[in-house]
């Protein structure tokens, strides 16, 4: 079965990656809900630009796709340079996929970064740390998928009650402590 992950980070209070993993077989269904999260004419969602009844209306609809999604939080605390931080939870999180099954991994665009995700990745499966999986990056606008990475990245960094209303989606959670700053140099 294809597993596909969709991935995006946080800054705020430290690095960290939220993912959202879901069964190819229900892409186009949880698709065609988080599609239904866009308020008006809005072509995409970005939860910081979208007023606090929509997120409270998005959270609601992202419970009730427990199940066919997953959530992985890996996270680095602000010790680190942020591109020595974010490599780390790249690592962390490419183990993680490979360990659970992940086929198919997009991680949101993020133009100046994208160059050390790959080399990252690619040397992970190069030297069999992780098995092989097809790895791009994508715009929100392009994969709507990603919003849930988005939205699960913000819950979780706003803590209280946001993160324990997503901690049922969340499988997996990890803490990056020391990034490999020989191997990022």
């Amino acid at each position: 079965m294809d597993r596909h992950l969709f991935s995006d980070e946080s800054k705020v209070d430290g690095f960290r990656f939220a993912g959202a993993v879901i069964d190819g077989d229900d892409l186009h269904r949880v698709r065609r809900e988080v599609l239904d999260w866009r308020v008006g004419e809005s072509r995409r969602w970005h939860t910081s630009k979208e007023r606090p009844e929509a997120r409270e209306r998005a959270l609601r609809r992202l419970i009730r796709l427990a199940g066919p999604v997953e959530i992985v939080i890996v996270e680095h605390a602000k010790t680190h340079p942020e591109f020595l931080a974010r490599e780390a939870c790249v690592d962390a999180l490419a183990r993680w996929a490979s360990d659970a099954g992940v086929t198919r991994w997009v991680l949101e665009q993020d133009g100046p970064v994208q160059f050390r995700d790959r080399q990252t990745i690619a040397m992970l499966m190069h030297t069999g740390q992780i098995r092989r999986m097809t790895y791009r990056h994508e715009a929100p606008l392009a994969e709507p998928l990603l919003w849930i990475a988005d939205f699960a990245a913000w819950l979780w960094t706003k803590g209280g009650d946001y993160r324990a209303a997503i901690e049922p989606l969340v499988v997996h959670h990890e803490v990056v402590v020391e990034p490999d700053i020989a191997h990022a140099a």
